[in-house]
């Protein structure tokens, strides 16, 4: 998850907000992924569908773990399936939409959606 970490010492002390992967509770920087999982409208049609918070993992065997979590919280029997992305292509993403209102694209549509919280944290 993205959280703000403390940190003392000169020049001052700082609240640096970072990427904490949400398996080994390090620091992402590099290589990383985001990942979440959802559900899509029935025979295509977009609806509001549900979606889970967005968790932040290294490459490899931390985004494997969290993957494995995803799926026992949010099974694919219930229809959820499980998305990711590069953490670089997601940060670029987010800084776009910071800039940019949803309500100003003209060309595209956004769904509403029903954030789902887990039963218990990963």
């Amino acid at each position: 998850m993205i959280e703000y970490v403390a940190r003392s010492g000169p020049p001052e002390a700082l609240n640096c907000p970072a990427f904490i992967c949400d398996t080994c509770r390090k620091q992402v920087f590099g290589q990383g992924i985001v990942t979440w999982s959802t559900t899509i409208g029935h025979d295509g049609e977009p609806s509001p569908h549900r979606q889970t918070p967005i968790y932040v993992a290294h490459k490899g065997r931390c985004g494997r773990a969290l993957e494995v979590w995803l799926e026992a919280n949010y099974p694919r029997a219930d229809g959820w399936i499980d998305l990711w992305d590069d953490l670089a292509d997601f940060t670029r993403q987010l800084a776009h939409n910071l800039a940019n209102a949803f309500a100003d694209d003209l060309e595209g549509r956004y769904h509403q959606h029903r954030l789902v919280h887990p039963k218990e944290t990963p």
